[in-house]
């Protein structure tokens, strides 16, 4: 009996982990960019084997894994909401320090003068470095990243280059979703800028979350969940039922 309680513990835990991903992926379905969270794999490990005892199945975290795959591209008409045309990213640096890629494209000018985007993360350069916007009158980013700017004190119409947007094209390296939500390689690195990508001006990519899918994972997880207490539930009482009998005058 200890048994099938431990196997329904551990299947309720699982189901907890997963339900966890879903309201996640259900919180940022309206997020610029977000990548949807795959549920956690889990595999096997068997306790106790070694000393020649009936093996005891655990399930332990295997791995977790995101949607790299495109969103929808939502067009807004602003100067610095930019998508990314195909499989690619944008080089970022998080409040953390570690350098990462994001779909997000809603940059705008931080009262420090730094480029950042809608979280306040700052925009790098294909040096890897932040990127500083000087006072202007008017600010562009062509379709290959290329910053161009209006100075305040110049003639109108002149145009200055600060900088170009650090892109990669789709990676063949491994990548992986961090617990700060950002995307690195799985060595915690982020790929050199290819700058191979196309940007799109005055669009933005939305979230690749189906909000439907996540809402059937969702009821799917709860009724598995209810189905394992139930279980635990039915097993106590079978338990105390057979402890009463075995109490009972022969």
């Amino acid at each position: 009996m200890d048994r099938s309680i431990y196997t329904a513990l551990n299947s309720m835990s699982i189901l907890r982990s997963n339900q966890s991903v879903t309201s996640q992926n259900l919180a940022n379905s309206n997020s610029t960019g977000f990548q949807k969270d795959n549920n956690t794999n889990f595999s096997s490990v068997y306790l106790d084997r070694d000393k020649g005892l009936d093996p005891r199945v655990l399930a332990i975290q295997d791995s977790s894994s995101f949607d790299s795959s495109q969103g929808p591209k939502n067009q807004t008409g602003e100067p610095l909401d930019l998508a990314i045309d195909g499989d690619g990213y944008f080089l970022v640096k998080p409040e953390n320090g570690k350098n990462a890629l994001s779909k997000r494209g809603d940059f705008k000018v931080s009262a420090n003068s730094l480029l950042v985007d809608g979280t306040g993360t700052a925009a790098l350069n294909i040096d890897l470095e932040v990127i500083t916007i000087p006072p202007h009158r008017k600010i562009t980013i062509a379709p290959d990243g290329i910053i161009e700017i209006e100075p305040l004190n110049a003639p109108v119409g002149q145009k200055i280059k600060v900088g170009q947007l650090a892109t990669v094209s789709g990676s063949e390296v491994p990548l992986a979703k961090f617990e700060d939500g950002f995307v690195r390689t799985i060595n915690e690195t982020v790929p050199e800028p290819d700058n191979k990508v196309r940007l799109l001006t005055g669009f933005l990519e939305g979230s690749n979350v189906k909000t439907i899918d996540e809402l059937v994972s969702n009821i799917e997880n709860s009724r598995s969940y209810e189905i394992n207490v139930k279980f635990i539930t039915t097993a106590k009482e079978i338990d105390e039922a057979t402890a009463s009998l075995m109490r009972m005058p022969s």
